[in-house]
């Protein structure tokens, strides 16, 4: 299974006919995650007007829920829900605090300040398409190591997270499942050494060979 999300955890900052919003974006594993991150900017701006929210994560079965903390319904959480699925992201949460400063907005106003605060914090993130990978631990000697680094640079799908270097290469590598065979075959015929250490999520830049 494959989504998108966020790699970085991101505050960004509108000022809106005088009131202050203040945007903090974060990717959450799980419906836990994303409450407890909530709590947590909630109560770093606990003097602010509100501190309305939206997340989308994906456990057993999708889960989602906002909240417009005060505001008028549907003029603050269901709008930065809507940017969450505008950008087609899973695995995230979004708090937008607001500290009022003296204009009304009105509802319009309110639906859109939110909306634009939302995806300014999005838009200034880097996207990435998650994947399911395995994760592979590996040792060659270096010539061979060399010869491996060219033959990946031909596949997609693929991680080296960590590198040691001694007498011997040692080095992890997480693959995407639906790439593993080909890459796997490659580690085999040039490694000494070779195993699978468990499943974990992979980031990769839509068009990239590899981080």
């Amino acid at each position: 299974m494959s989504y998108y999300s966020i790699i970085n955890e991101k505050e960004t900052k509108l000022n809106i006919k005088r009131s202050e919003f203040i945007t903090n974006i974060k990717k959450v594993k799980n419906e836990e995650a994303a409450k407890n991150y909530i709590k947590k900017i909630s109560e770093k701006y606990k003097n602010a007007t509100h501190n309305c929210w939206a997340y989308y994560v994906i456990e057993e079965i999708e889960k989602y829920n906002y909240s417009d903390n005060g505001e008028p319904s549907g003029t603050a959480g269901k709008p930065i829900f809507g940017q969450i699925e505008k950008y087609n992201l899973k695995n995230v949460a979004i708090v937008v605090t607001r500290y009022y400063g003296g204009i009304k907005l009105g509802v319009r106003g309110l639906i859109d300040a939110y909306s634009n605060s939302a995806e300014n914090s999005i838009k200034n993130c880097d996207i990435v398409e998650m994947n399911n990978s395995i994760k592979l631990i590996c040792e060659t000697d270096y010539s061979k190591f060399n010869e491996i680094e060219k033959l990946l640079k031909r596949e997609k799908g693929w991680k080296i997270t960590e590198k040691n270097f001694t007498d011997k290469v040692e080095f992890q590598i997480n693959i995407i499942e639906n790439k593993s065979e080909e890459i796997i075959n490659i580690l085999k015929e040039k490694t000494n050494k070779i195993h699978e250490n468990g499943f974990v999520e992979i980031a990769l830049k839509m068009g990239d060979k590899n981080e």
